[in-house]
């Protein structure tokens, strides 16, 4: 076989169990160091059997410097015991091919020496050291000690394929290192973007239970009895909602519904009725032309009404400096769909606002979190339906909202 083609093939056989090796970590990220230091060595033992089965021994010289990449590749990883182990199989894989085959003691022994310097040198340099020290060891071996043709022709041809198959070999293992460290970084940072969402996700939706109980405790007059009965349970429902919302969110990623059968009007009604006082507070007119008929979809109630909170409350913002400020709720059915409208004769919103909005943390507001907008979208796709924003700046904004209805089988 032709020599480029013996090194080329080398190369290949040595850094395959390695490459597998990194893709697996890379599919993997929760791999304790442990494990990955068992799967290591396991694709450094799978390189030099392969090497030794696989490569073309009619260069036997080419063949021993090739398995002792795998010992300077152990070496740059701390592999201490197993860089020390492999010089002993090559003894005994080769221990009928070459008289004095003890002399190839001393490459553990040039390995400990050269080991203790290691830390005050660069992996480069390092390389460079090992591949000539074991290379004189191994031309003396060989061609001196067997009686060998001592032709400087072959040696330094040997020496130029060894040091091109290490270093190869050390390029490509470094590269695939930086590769699938910055791929695991970029795994992390996506986890710890979905667990800062999450957060914000909780923080933004919290708020809206409490401020409503707030309103009401403020409003709330002890002795009188009509408000207490009439205050209490909204008061209670939602903090059963704000613990809810708080379960949900423990599941991170994680969009959990419960589904049953529900009255969209009914929803409508009750959740106006407990953001009446945000409303008067702003001095905001609430229109609502909606369907006398009971409308059924399969819903959850409170998810729904956390995207008609947010829908509202948004509308509310954007009223503020807004004169005969009002909000108008419309409902009908179309194509098997029940459909809400909600329209607003605030600031509105530019082109530029309306493409950006749905990204999470894009807000126009001062202390805005940016999320509810696509919390809006995410729940209603949640529910199979469709939302849809049309605005213009100073002419206010108009929200649809698609559901299917509920149909009985």
């Amino acid at each position: 076989m032709n020599i480029f083609k013996i090194v080329f093939l080398d190369v290949i056989l040595l850094m395959f169990p390695i490459l597998i090796y990194f893709i697996y970590l890379s599919t993997n990220i929760n791999i304790n160091n442990k494990i990955k230091q068992v799967y290591f060595r396991l694709a450094l033992s799978s390189s030099f059997f392969i090497l030794y089965n696989l490569g073309d021994n009619n260069l036997k010289i080419i063949s021993i410097l090739t398995l002792n990449s795998i010992i300077i590749l152990s070496l740059l990883e701390d592999e201490y015991v197993l860089g020390n182990i492999f010089p002993f199989i090559i003894l005994l894989f080769y221990f009928n091919d070459f008289n004095k085959i003890y002399l190839l003691l001393f490459i553990p022994l040039l390995i400990n020496i050269i080991y203790l310097f290691k830390e005050k040198i660069k992996d480069i340099l390092f390389i460079q050291i090992y591949i000539l020290v074991s290379s004189i060891i191994y031309f003396i071996w060989i061609y001196a000690l067997n009686n060998t043709y001592f032709d400087i022709k072959n040696i330094l041809f040997t020496l130029a394929s060894y040091f091109f198959i290490v270093n190869i070999m050390y390029l490509i293992y470094v590269t695939g290192k930086k590769a699938l460290n910055t791929h695991m970084t970029f795994k992390e940072l996506q986890k710890e973007k979905q667990i800062r969402l999450s957060l914000f996700k909780i923080t933004h939706e919290i708020k809206n239970p409490i401020a409503v109980c707030k309103g009401y405790l403020d409003m709330l007059d002890v002795k009188n009895q009509q408000q207490v009965e009439k205050y209490i349970p909204i008061i209670k429902s939602e903090n059963e909602r704000l613990l809810s919302l708080l379960q949900d969110f423990l599941l991170i990623n994680k969009s959990n519904l419960d589904l049953d059968i529900m009255d969209f009007n009914m929803l409508i009604e009750d959740t106006v009725e407990k953001l009446n006082p945000l409303l008067n507070e702003n001095h905001i007119k609430l229109n609502l032309n909606m369907l006398d008929d009971e409308i059924y979809i399969n819903g959850d109630y409170n998810r729904l009404s956390q995207v008609l909170i947010n829908l509202i409350k948004n509308s509310v913002e954007a009223l503020v400096l807004t004169k005969n400020a009002s909000i108008t709720i419309s409902t009908k059915i179309k194509k098997n769909k029940y459909v809400l409208i909600l329209e607003d004769n605030g600031e509105g919103m530019s082109e530029e606002t309306l493409q950006k909005m749905r990204e999470p943390f894009f807000t126009t507001k001062y202390r805005g979190s940016g999320l509810g907008v696509s919390l809006i979208y995410e729940i209603v796709e949640a529910h199979s339906g469709k939302v849809e924003y049309t605005s213009a700046y100073e002419k206010g904004t108009k929200v649809t909202i698609q559901i299917p209805l509920y149909e009985q089988s």
